[in-house]
C-alpha cells in the first residue's frame, strides 16, 4: 500500500481515544484520498494506522497500534478475536453482535450474526469501500449463507455515504434464532436496523425473571422481545404496543413459535396516544417496559428529546398499579445515566408518587464498552418500583 504519514497532537485526556479530529492534525505527508489508510505519529512516536476521511469531522479512525493494511487477514483476525470474546461472555448463545465497531477494533463496522446469515452496517468511508473484503473474510471463517448490508441509517451522512440496503452475498431468508431459550423469527433484510435488537439481552432476561403472575405492558414492542420473555416467565397477561404492522405480525408469529399466543396480545398504535387511551379506560399493569427508539441523536436536539422521554415515562407511570414496576430504557447516547434519572424523577414528581430503584442494566456483552471510548455506551435502563407511601 502507498504510505501516507500524518502527524497529530491530541489533548492529554484523549490520548487513548481512537478518533482524531481535523483540528488535531499538524502535517500530512502526501495526498491521501478519502478512505485511504494512513500512518499516524504523535511527537515522533508511532501511534498506529487509521482510516482517513478529510470530509468528516472525525478525520482519522485508528484501527491498529502498528503499521498494517486493512486487508482480509486483518479482518479475519479481528473477527476471530471478537468471536472468542463472545464465546467467553455468551457461552450458550450462537446468535449475537459479532463486531461492534471501535469496541472490537474495527471502526465504522457493525456485524450481527444470525446462524450463518450476517447483517452488516458500515459507517466509515474506508470500511465501506472494503465491504467485499469483509465478505471474503467472513466466508473464510464461517459457512456463510448470506451477507446483507443494512446501511439506511444516519451515521453514514457524516461520512458522505449514501443510505442503502442490498444483498452482498448469497440468499438472505428469515431465520429462527434463540436467546436465553426464547425463539425469534428474524427477517434480516426486511426487519428494522439489522433485523433484531441483540443489545437488550440482559434486560429481557431480567424481565423474564420478574414477570410471574403479573399483568405486563410492553411499549414499543417491535417483534415482541420483552413480551415473549414476560410470557415465558409466567406472566398472567401481556399487551404489546408498536406502530409498525410488520413488526407486530412478526411478534404474533414469535408468540406462536414460543407457544404463548394465548397470553400475548398486540396492538398497532402510536405509543403516546395509546397510553393516554389506556389511562382513560382506567387500566392498570403490574409491570411496564418502555423501550422507545432514540428521541434525539445529537446534543442540539436534546431539549426536545428530554420532553419526549418525560412524557412517555409519565404516561407509563400513570398506568402502574401500586407496587408496580417500570422498566425505562433509552438508546439515545446523549441521554446519560443522570439525565435519565432526572427525567424519571421529574415524571414521578408530576405524578406525585414515589419510586425506588431496584435494578439497572445496559447493553449486553456483545456490545462491549471501552473505558477510553464513552461513545461506545448508549443503552441505559432503570427498574423502578412504585412504593406504597
Amino acid at each position: 500500500m502507498k504510505k501516507y504519514v500524518i502527524n497529530v497532537e491530541r489533548k492529554k485526556h484523549r490520548r487513548q481515544h481512537p478518533w482524531i479530529y481535523s483540528n488535531e492534525i499538524l502535517t500530512i505527508s502526501g495526498t491521501p484520498n478519502p478512505g485511504d489508510v494512513v500512518i499516524v505519529y504523535e511527537h515522533g512516536k508511532l501511534i498506529g494506522s487509521g482510516i482517513y476521511n478529510p470530509n468528516s469531522l472525525i478525520t482519522i479512525r485508528l484501527y491498529s497500534p502498528v503499521e498494517e493494511d486493512l486487508n482480509v487477514d486483518f479482518f479475519k483476525r479481528k473477527f476471530q478475536e471478537a468471536l472468542k470474546l463472545r464465546k467467553t461472555v455468551l457461552p450458550n448463545e450462537e446468535d449475537f453482535r459479532l463486531i461492534y465497531g471501535e469496541s472490537d477494533g474495527v471502526p465504522g463496522l457493525v456485524i450481527d450474526k444470525y446462524q450463518n446469515h450476517f447483517a452488516l452496517q458500515t459507517y466509515s468511508l474506508g470500511v465501506d469501500k472494503r465491504k467485499m473484503i469483509i465478505v471474503e473474510a467472513l466466508k473464510e471463517l464461517f459457512e456463510v449463507k448470506s451477507v446483507v448490508e443494512k446501511n439506511d441509517f444516519r451515521l453514514r451522512d457524516a461520512e458522505g455515504l449514501p443510505r442503502q440496503e442490498s444483498v452482498l452475498y448469497g440468499n438472505p431468508e428469515p431465520v429462527i434464532i434463540s436467546e436465553n431459550k426464547v425463539k425469534y423469527k428474524v427477517d434480516i433484510f426486511s426487519g428494522q436496523k439489522t433485523g433484531f435488537y441483540f443489545d437488550q439481552r440482559i434486560t429481557r432476561a431480567k424481565v423474564q425473571r420478574l414477570s410471574k403472575g403479573l399483568e405486563v405492558l410492553d411499549v414499543f414492542c417491535y417483534s415482541g422481545g420483552f413480551a415473549l420473555n414476560a410470557a415465558l416467565g409466567g406472566a398472567k397477561s401481556v399487551l404489546g404496543i408498536d406502530a409498525s404492522k410488520l413488526a407486530l405480525e412478526l411478534a404474533e408469529e414469535n408468540a406462536r413459535l414460543n407457544n404463548v399466543e394465548k397470553v400475548c396480545k398486540f396492538i398497532c398504535a402510536d405509543a403516546f396516544d395509546k397510553l393516554r387511551e389506556l389511562y382513560r379506560k382506567r387500566l392498570k399493569f403490574d409491570l411496564i417496559i418502555l423501550d422507545p427508539p432514540p428521541f434525539f441523536k445529537s446534543l442540539k436536539e436534546k431539549s426536545r428529546g428530554l420532553r419526549g422521554y418525560k412524557d412517555i415515562n409519565l404516561q407509563a407511570m400513570k398506568l402502574l398499579k401500586s407496587g408496580g414496576i417500570l422498566v425505562s430504557c433509552t438508546c439515545s447516547h446523549y441521554l446519560f445515566w443522570q439525565d435519565l434519572l432526572d427525567v424519571l424523577n421529574a415524571a414521578a414528581q408530576d405524578l406525585g408518587r414515589n419510586f425506588r430503584i431496584i435494578d439497572r442494566s445496559t447493553q449486553g456483552p456483545d456490545h462491549p464498552v471501552l473505558l477510553h471510548l464513552p461513545e461506545s455506551e448508549y443503552l441505559r435502563c432503570f427498574f423502578l418500583e412504585m412504593t406504597n407511601d
